[in-house]
């Protein structure tokens, strides 16, 4: 039960902010797109998982390295330069597939690959730099492996569109809505997740 309290409270960390943009965004009398709330149920739901598992940086994280002058591990900028590990490479890879097969169903826009690639890629890096406040390694290698993975989501999307008949739709969604969306989420992860408070409360230390 309280496991699934913590990770319910995780969740909302990231669901919140992700309706809250869909309030804000979507157009006063227009009708609700079921279908498309659905899709970013599961993507927001998704991102956490990515959260949770990258173990992405919050600002209770940051004030506890400065309060206990921990330094900062850095960023490692030389690509491939440790031991390969290929079940962490594999890993780093499939992580990032679900993105890029979910999001050119939310957003048609996206229904390219080079959008999708740097859409990986800037989600990648803003996980890797929130964890140079957590005390956690931020490696180039993650970036490149995080945004083949998206390319070969975006690969399976490409796929099941053909095998479907699936055309790409237009739509009236702002350029930036990914990026308001995803910052929305990752903004609310930053500001409200605090792990450490949490378990205190629920187990008592």
């Amino acid at each position: 039960m309280k496991e699934l309290l913590m990770w319910g409270y995780e969740a909302l960390t990231v669901l919140l902010p992700c309706a809250l943009v869909y309030i804000v965004m979507h157009k006063r009398g227009a009708p609700v797109r079921w279908r498309r709330v659905l899709l970013l149920f599961v993507f927001a739901v998704f991102i956490a998982g990515v959260f949770y598992v990258t173990g992405t940086g919050t600002v209770y994280e940051l004030r506890y390295m400065l309060r206990m002058d921990i330094p900062c591990k850095g960023f490692n900028l030389a690509p491939f330069s440790e031991e390969i590990n290929p079940v962490g490479y594999a890993l780093n890879m499939i992580m990032l597939v679900p993105f890029g097969f979910l999001a050119p169903f939310i957003w048609p826009k996206l229904d390219r690959l080079g959008r999708i690639a740097l859409a990986s890629f800037s989600f990648s890096l803003l996980i890797e730099l929130s964890q140079l406040v957590n005390y956690r390694s931020s490696d180039v290698d993650d970036l490149i492996l995080n945004t083949i993975g998206g390319v070969l989501g975006f690969a399976f999307y490409r796929l099941y569109a053909r095998l479907t008949h699936r055309e790409a739709t237009q739509n009236a969604d702002a350029g930036n809505e990914p990026a308001l969306y995803i910052g929305a989420m990752f903004l609310g992860w930053f500001l409200m997740f605090n792990g450490l408070g949490a378990a205190g409360l629920l187990y008592g230390f």
